[in-house]
């Protein structure tokens, strides 16, 4: 008698409702323009941490393009090709030589849209910006965002950018899901951060009891790399945090199902 349990889950699986739920990985991963705790560049290293993971979208902060330090290379395009993948990227601070710096989004999923909007500022310093791309998920459109906030030891700045991120989640379409992930260089509690807590979940801290620090990678002793989403549209299912030490920052990776409450360990 030849075995029927290949038949048989196949037909489960196509039941109405026995389905597997698609599952959006996503990693977040602050990549300090490739340099490792070694003091190396190594954009191979880099790539192979976001393959590695198993995301479908690489959300990346402090990425270089036509910068002195690296070489004046395309960081994004570099590793955006390495992957077989889609990349945008636009800068936040550009040098008088022509070099430009800021977040990228590299994506195996089409990206329908793009948009790049660098943060008004209240005091001289590091411009900041936040990056949104709408993407194509199962035949839907969702929106990832990717930020890195002010890291000087007075949150005042990191406050109005905050503000600014609200605002912006506050516009997005009402029926669409986001996923908002980046370094806001704050820890959980922090003040700053409580106009997000407030009305959005901490993917980390809904699934998670340790304390999941992400800084320094040699080291970690502060959780300061973030993913934030609606609770009413996505529920994540799994977070973790690849150990490298390929830059100064550990990413961290989440993957998200559509609809329902988050799950809860």
């Amino acid at each position: 008698m030849r075995p029927l349990l290949g038949p048989i889950l196949l037909l489960l699986g196509l039941l109405p409702g026995l389905a597997a739920e698609p599952e959006l990985t996503v990693i977040s991963y602050n990549i300090r323009h490739g340099l490792g705790m070694d003091g190396k560049v190594d954009l191979p290293r880099i790539a192979e941490v976001i393959r590695t993971s198993g995301a479908q979208v690489a959300l990346l902060q402090e990425v270089d393009r036509g910068m002195g330090r690296t070489q004046r290379r395309d960081l994004t395009t570099e590793l955006a090709k390495a992957l077989g993948w889609q990349g945008v990227f636009d800068a936040n601070l550009r040098t008088k030589d022509g070099g430009q710096y800021g977040n990228a989004l590299l994506s195996s999923l089409p990206i329908k849209a793009w948009k790049n909007s660098v943060y008004a500022q209240t005091r001289p310093g590091e411009p900041r910006g936040l990056l949104r791309a709408t993407l194509l998920w199962e035949g839907r459109e969702v929106d990832l965002l990717t930020t890195h906030l002010d890291a000087t030891r007075d949150d005042g700045e990191r406050r109005h950018q905050v503000g600014l991120i609200r605002e912006a989640l506050l516009g997005l379409p009402a029926e669409r899901a986001f996923i908002l992930a980046g370094d806001f260089n704050a820890l959980p509690d922090a003040p700053a951060l409580a106009p997000l807590r407030e009305r959005w979940a901490d993917a980390w801290a809904t699934l998670e009891t340790s304390a999941g620090p992400t800084f320094p990678s040699d080291g970690p002793r502060e959780r300061i790399d973030y993913f934030w989403y609606d609770a009413a549209r996505l529920r994540p299912v799994r977070t973790r945090i690849p150990d490298t030490q390929a830059s100064d920052h550990r990413p961290l990776v989440a993957t998200f199902r559509l609809g329902g409450e988050p799950t809860r360990k």
